[in-house]
């Protein structure tokens, strides 16, 4: 049973992650972008969204219908950076105002810009005097909100934002002649973000204003500087100024007030491996969507940066249209050196994850089975990388199950072999195993087989010394032109000239579909 509704205007790049973790936690959501080209990208994802765009004199989109029977309606859009915003995003919330009852519930996501520099701690009791124009937009927006929603709303006054796609080490890099190296500086986690607004929910604490930050507040050139080297950037060059103006924002009425303890209490974890996101190396199996685990599912969905190989099928990656997606397969026939491409993609994996990025390596099949998820593993091993194997539906598995081969049965088969054609050497001692498996009535699953079978075949049947061995040839297994072609030892070559298959095939020999 779904907790209360909740209206989240604005999913962005903290609007979006918090609306999904909120669903996890049972709530019923509902969010909005403003722009149109977003829907498109949003619409894979299991709640409602709309397009809501604030105007200073409208609202486009159906607002009624928007924050229908919506508990608590959550604003996250910041001012814009444009000329005389000051005035621009109070008559912004003035519309939402106009036309949102007073007994909704409110949580308006500000900024601790609303804060002079006072060189000092500064909590929630100070008379707020910006000192930007976002600033002064953000106390008018939270003044007009006061007046009609009263204690029915919570401002949450957030430091600056880090996280995935906002690493610190991009923010100044590269820059010069920057001021204010000693002071200190107040950020907050996306992390910590959304779990503070959880936090609100779960407690139904209205009527208060909340600073959000971390618990340490690092010198400004120590940590950016810092932040630069982690992601191999140029550092950010600093000029020595007095004096020096800053403040340090209190964060311990988040604290005691909603009991919450910061998952990033010092925002320099961010640089530490410990607290990198987990890399998912995925196992796609056979390319059907369906046949996905579910962990392989909501890793695919929740990735930012995707690794894929040549055969993962569109159906799969258009899971995720917002990820970036990086090509890293290799096709038949292609020349690139294996190790050179192998070394491209370890150092692709560490790159996107040092960066904050949730990186999923998508494989076809399964990741341990022909997948060369081994050298990917020790690779990241060496690093100390956070990471976790997520198992496939191998072909041959797949395979055997689409077209009803039982490749194990009681008093038939005790055994399957796997083995791949692309890189056997198909040694004297080799054959004679899989000749004695064979003829002992076991099943013999061959991967990437195709293009070497008159090599092997003519083997088989040399050791095996029976043309009449059953062998299947399943091409495209699970998706919507599988093939299955059922012939013998003897005749397959010849079969297959007949109705050409595309790759990838597997072949499941030693044993019938049943009929």
């Amino acid at each position: 049973m779904s907790k209360q509704h909740i209206s989240i205007l604005g999913l962005g790049w903290l609007g979006l992650p918090l609306a999904l973790q909120l669903q996890k936690s049972g709530y019923s959501i509902n969010g909005s972008t403003s722009a149109l080209a977003n829907l498109k990208s949003l619409a894979k994802y299991s709640f409602h969204t709309c397009r809501i765009k604030v105007e200073s004199d409208t609202i486009i989109g159906d607002w009624e219908s928007f924050i229908n029977e919506t508990a608590t309606l959550i604003i996250n859009f910041p001012p814009k950076r444009i000329d005389n915003i000051e005035r621009i995003h109070p008559l912004q919330i003035d519309q939402i105002i106009k036309h949102t009852p007073k007994t909704t519930k409110v949580i308006f996501v500000s900024s601790t810009s609303v804060y002079q520099n006072t060189n000092s701690l500064i909590n929630e009791t100070v008379n707020c005097i910006p000192e930007k124009a976002s600033g002064c937009a953000l106390i008018k927006a939270e003044q007009l909100l006061q007046q009609h929603f009263g204690d029915n709303l919570t401002i949450l006054r957030f430091a600056g934002l880090i996280g995935p796609k906002r690493h610190p080490g991009r923010f100044l890099a590269n820059k010069k002649q920057l001021k204010n190296p000693n002071v200190p500086v107040n950020l907050i986690h996306q992390k910590d973000a959304i779990g503070l607004i959880e936090a609100i929910l779960e407690q139904n604490c209205f009527g208060e204003i909340i600073n959000g930050c971390s618990d340490v507040h690092p010198k400004r050139k120590e940590f950016y500087e810092n932040a630069a080297i982690k992601l191999n950037m140029p550092t950010p060059i600093f000029e020595v100024t007095t004096p020096e103006n800053f403040k340090i924002v209190d964060n311990s009425k988040s604290k005691y007030l909603l009991n919450y303890k910061y998952k990033f209490s010092n925002p320099e974890w961010i640089f530490t491996k410990e607290y990198l996101s987990e890399i998912a190396i995925v196992g796609a199996g056979p390319g059907n969507k369906n046949l996905l685990t579910l962990k392989a599912f909501e890793a695919i969905e929740n990735a930012e940066v995707i690794l894929h190989d040549n055969l993962i099928s569109d159906e799969i990656l258009d899971i995720n249209i917002q990820a970036k997606r990086i090509y890293v397969g290799r096709k038949f026939g292609d020349k690139e050196d294996q190790e050179t491409r192998q070394n491209n993609i370890n150092q692709l994996m560490k790159t996107h994850c040092e960066q904050g990025n949730k990186v999923v390596r998508i494989k076809s099949g399964d990741p341990y089975i022909y997948g060369r998820a081994a050298e990917e593993v020790r690779f990241l091993k060496k690093h100390k990388l956070p990471f976790t194997v997520v198992p496939g539906i191998s072909a041959a598995l797949a395979a055997a199950s689409a077209v009803n081969i039982p490749i194990t049965e009681r008093r038939k088969s005790n055994a399957i072999l796997i083995c791949t054609a692309h890189t056997a050497d198909y040694s004297t001692a080799q054959l004679n195993g899989i000749a004695a498996m064979l003829n002992a009535g076991n099943t013999l699953a061959l991967y990437m087989g195709l293009k070497s079978l008159d090599k092997i075949i003519p083997k088989l049947i040399e050791v095996c010394k029976n043309p009449d061995i059953p062998i299947n040839a399943i091409s495209n297994v699970s998706r919507e032109n599988e093939v299955l072609l059922s012939s013998t030892l003897g005749k397959i070559e010849d079969d297959i000239k007949k109705q050409e298959l595309q790759m990838p095939v597997v072949f499941l020999i030693g044993v019938k579909p049943i009929n």
